[in-house]
C-alpha cells in the first residue's frame, strides 16, 4: 500500500464520518422538532377540552340605547382573556355580520378576583353597539381565540 492509498482512505473515512454525523444531527433535530410539535398540540388540545362558554341570556334594551345585550358564562376550567381576539358574529335575518372589537363592549360581572379575566364560573355581559328593529331574527355566535364557540337564537320583541 502506497502513501497515496493511505491518504485517499483517510479522506474517504473522514467524508463518511462527516456524512454520518450530519445524519445524526439531522435526526436529533427532527426528533426535537417532532416532540415540540407534539407537546404544543397536546397543550392546545387540553386547553380546548377545558374551555367552555355558554350564552345564557339575551335581551334587547328598547328604552334609551337600543342595543342587543347577552351574557356569556365561562362554564369551563380555563381562564379567558384577550377579548379583543374574540369573534362576535351576529346573523340578522340570514345575513351574517362580523362585529369587530369596536362594535361591542363587555363588562365582567363579579370580576373581583382577576380584573379583565373571565375566570371559571364567572359571566360577562356583552353589548352589541348596533340597532335592530322589532321582528328581526338574530343568531349570536361567540368564539374564543382557541376555537371554542357558543351560539343562541333570539327574536327582537318576540
Amino acid at each position: 500500500m502506497g502513501l497515496d492509498t493511505v491518504i485517499v482512505a483517510f479522506f474517504v473515512l473522514t467524508t463518511m464520518l462527516v456524512v454520518a454525523n450530519t445524519f445524526a444531527i439531522g435526526a436529533n433535530e427532527f426528533v426535537d422538532s417532532a416532540y415540540d410539535g407534539y407537546t404544543s398540540m397536546h397543550t392546545t388540545t387540553m386547553e380546548k377540552l377545558q374551555t367552555d362558554i355558554t350564552i345564557q341570556y339575551v335581551w334587547y334594551n328598547s328604552s334609551g340605547n337600543e342595543h342587543l345585550h347577552f351574557t356569556v358564562a365561562n362554564t369551563g376550567e380555563t381562564k379567558l382573556y384577550d377579548f379583543d381576539m374574540w369573534d362576535v358574529i351576529v346573523v340578522k335575518n340570514g345575513t351574517a355580520q362580523y362585529m369587530d372589537y369596536s362594535q361591542w363592549i363587555y363588562l365582567i360581572n363579579e370580576g373581583q378576583l382577576n380584573p379583565d379575566i373571565l375566570d371559571p364560573r364567572e359571566d360577562m355581559d356583552i353589548e352589541i353597539l348596533a340597532t335592530y328593529e322589532t321582528g328581526d331574527k338574530i343568531v349570536l355566535k361567540v368564539a374564543t381565540p382557541n376555537g371554542v364557540t357558543s351560539s343562541e337564537e333570539y327574536t327582537i320583541g318576540g
